[in-house]
C-alpha cells in the first residue's frame, strides 16, 4: 500500500467561537472553546489516515503537556508517529484561534515545529519510495523544504506542496517549485508566490505551471477549487454544508487529495473527493477533530445524485 509522509507542524490549537474581533482594552467573551491537536502536518495526516491511506507524520513537539497528549491521540487514529520528535529543549506549538461567524484569526507561538531538521528528515525519507507520496507546508523550516523535495523526487515519489502559511514573497521559493508535482495554494499564496495582483485563478495557475509544477490545485473558498496541468482543467464547485467552521477544511482538503493520489484516482476524482472532505470538516468545530471518515465522505457524495459518475472511490 502507498504510504503518505506528512512533514509538517504539530500545534495544539485552542479554538475560541467569539460574536465580536478583538480590540485593546476591551474583554471578549467566547460562546465556545474547543481545544484540540492541530498544526497543518498533523491535520493533513489525520485526514489521510481516517480515509483510508497509511500516513506517517513528520515533526517535532515539546515534552511537555501538550506533546505528550498529541501523541497520545496520534496514535489513536493509527498515524505512524516514529519520527515525530519529542525535544526537551523546545515548547509545543500553540495556536490560538479566534473564529467570528465562521471566519478564523490566528494568534501562533511555534517553537518545536519550527525544530525540524535536515538529519530527521533524511532519516524518515530513508525507505521513501516511488508509490508513496511526499506532501509539505511551510509551517516547517524554509530552508528543509527543498531538500525534502529533492529527496522526494529522487526517490521518485509524488511531491506535494501546499505553501502555507505564506508571509512573505522569497525568490527561494520559485527555484524548487520543479521539484513539486502537485502544488495546492489558495488565491493569495499563489498571488504571494508571483508576486502578482491578478484576480484570475487561471492567470495565476498558468503562472505556477511555468515554473515546472505539474499540477495546481487552486483552492478559493467558496469559489471552489479548480484543477490545472498544462493539458487540461477541471473546476470543482463546494458540497453545501451546514457550516460551523472552516478552521481545518484547508487541511481536510489536502489531505484527502493525497489520499486520491496514493490510489491513483483520476484528476477530477480526487478533486471532488477533497471538495467533499473539505466540506465535511467544516460541519464540525475544531481541527483534527473535525477530519471526517471515508464512510461519512462516501454518505455525503451518495447524498449528491448529481456526482454520481464520481462513485466507486
Amino acid at each position: 500500500m502507498p504510504r503518505i509522509y506528512v512533514i509538517g507542524a504539530l500545534v495544539y490549537d485552542l479554538v475560541f467561537d467569539v460574536p465580536d474581533w478583538l480590540q485593546p482594552n476591551l474583554a471578549v467573551h467566547a460562546s465556545r472553546v474547543t481545544m484540540s491537536p492541530g498544526g497543518k502536518g498533523l491535520n493533513q495526516a489525520v485526514a489521510a489516515q481516517r480515509l483510508g491511506g497509511d500516513a506517517t507524520l513528520i515533526g517535532c513537539v515539546g515534552r511537555d503537556l501538550f506533546g505528550d497528549e498529541m501523541l497520545k491521540e496520534l496514535r489513536k487514529t493509527g498515524v505512524n508517529v516514529e519520527h515525530v520528535y519529542q525535544l526537551e529543549t523546545a515548547q509545543t506549538s500553540v495556536s490560538s484561534i479566534i473564529v467570528k461567524d465562521n471566519m478564523p484569526g490566528f494568534i501562533g507561538a511555534p517553537d518545536a515545529s519550527r525544530r525540524v531538521s535536515e538529519s530527521q528528515i533524511r532519516s524518515a525519507l530513508r525507505d521513501l519510495g516511488p508509490d508513496d507520496i511526499l506532501s509539505l507546508n511551510f509551517e516547517i523550516p524554509q530552508d528543509v523544504v527543498p531538500l525534502a523535495l529533492a529527496l522526494g523526487r529522487e526517490a521518485g515519489a509524488t511531491t506535494v506542496l501546499n505553501p502555507a502559511p505564506f508571509f512573505t514573497r522569497d525568490d527561494f521559493v520559485i527555484d524548487y517549485l520543479h521539484l513539486v508535482d502537485a502544488l495546492i495554494p489558495n488565491m493569495l499564496e499563489a498571488q504571494v508566490i508571483l508576486d502578482s495582483e491578478a484576480d484570475d485563478p487561471d492567470e495565476l495557475a498558468r503562472g505556477l505551471l511555468a515554473f515546472g509544477v505539474e499540477q495546481v490545485v487552486m483552492t478559493m473558498g467558496e469559489a471552489g477549487s479548480n484543477y490545472y496541468d498544462a493539458s487540461r482543467q477541471v473546476m470543482q464547485p463546494i458540497f453545501p454544508v451546514d457550516a460551523v467552521d472552516t478552521t481545518g477544511a484547508s487541511d481536510a482538503f489536502v489531505g484527502a487529495y493525497c489520499l486520491g493520489l496514493s490510489k491513483r484516482w483520476d484528476r477530477a476524482v480526487r478533486t471532488a473527493f477533497a471538495a467533499a472532505v473539505a466540506g465535511l470538516s467544516c460541519t464540525r468545530h475544531g481541527t483534527m477533530s473535525s477530519m471526517p471518515f471515508y464512510s461519512e465522505v462516501e454518505a455525503l457524495l451518495d447524498s449528491h445524485r448529481n456526482l454520481s459518475r464520481h462513485r466507486g472511490f
